[in-house]
């Protein structure tokens, strides 16, 4: 499920790849410089609770229509959320639906109907895992025609995520 709320991403300056400080709801990444980065898009959103929508152009669209509408040729757009089994009782996502968090994520192969929230994606890949005892997933939504630097750089803000255990 997305989350139905509007927010606009913020973008940030400097260059190379800096983990963002301090953590937001325990959570770390490296982006580079030029992405532009919402953290905690729908504040009033339970489950999923979005932890960030981050894309690799400067957009001031809303998390729905930025995960949701054209991504340009050479770009990204990832969130993160965050399901809360113990808001949803009898309806909670089981925690065997996430795997551990891999050693490293992989973007293969892209194609039409691989990830579905709320909107049908060509080019894109859903990573459902856990790591600190936290129910994750990130989605990936690709320009058409991603090159492989590209899916790269996906997969390195992805492996530079940093979970905190919830307290």
């Amino acid at each position: 499920m997305a989350a139905l709320c509007t927010a606009c991403l913020g973008g940030s300056s400097g260059t190379g790849a800096q983990p963002t400080r301090p953590p937001h709801l325990g959570v770390t990444a490296a982006f580079p410089s030029s992405w532009s980065v919402a953290w905690r898009p729908c504040h009033d959103c339970a489950d999923p609770r979005g932890i960030f929508v981050a894309t690799s152009y400067t957009t001031a669209k809303g998390p729905r229509s930025v995960m949701c509408g054209a991504v340009p040729e050479s770009g990204v757009a990832i969130s993160l959320d965050e399901v809360l089994p113990h808001l949803l009782g009898d309806q909670a996502t089981r925690r065997s639906d996430f795997p551990p968090r891999p050693g490293s994520f992989r973007i293969g192969r892209l194609g039409r109907f691989q990830v579905y929230e709320g909107c049908d994606e060509p080019r894109a890949r859903l990573f459902r895992f856990r790591d600190s005892g936290r129910l994750l997933y990130a989605w990936a939504v690709f320009g058409p025609h991603p090159t492989r630097a590209v899916r790269m750089r996906a997969e390195a803000v992805l492996d530079s995520l940093r979970i905190a255990p919830l307290r």
